[in-house]
């Protein structure tokens, strides 16, 4: 997230870096993320980055087409 310093953004993502993963499934997911555990219901969608997939549970469900990226 880009915070404010003095009035100047110190951080701001490049928008081909944001995906939205989406739970395609009919399961709801406790993603084991380095930030802390994250609940992915069924049918919600998340805005993140594109370095989660460098998460191997996250990479997992996408491959079996759990999860899906937008």
């Amino acid at each position: 997230m880009a915070t404010r310093n003095d009035g100047q953004l110190t951080w701001i993502e490049d928008p081909k870096d944001v995906i939205v993963l989406v739970n395609r499934s009919q399961k709801n997911y406790v993603l084991d993320l380095p930030s802390g555990l994250y609940r992915l219901d069924v049918g919600r969608k998340m805005r993140t980055l594109r370095s989660i997939l460098n998460i191997v549970q996250v990479q997992k469900l996408v491959d079996a087409g759990l999860l899906a990226v937008e």
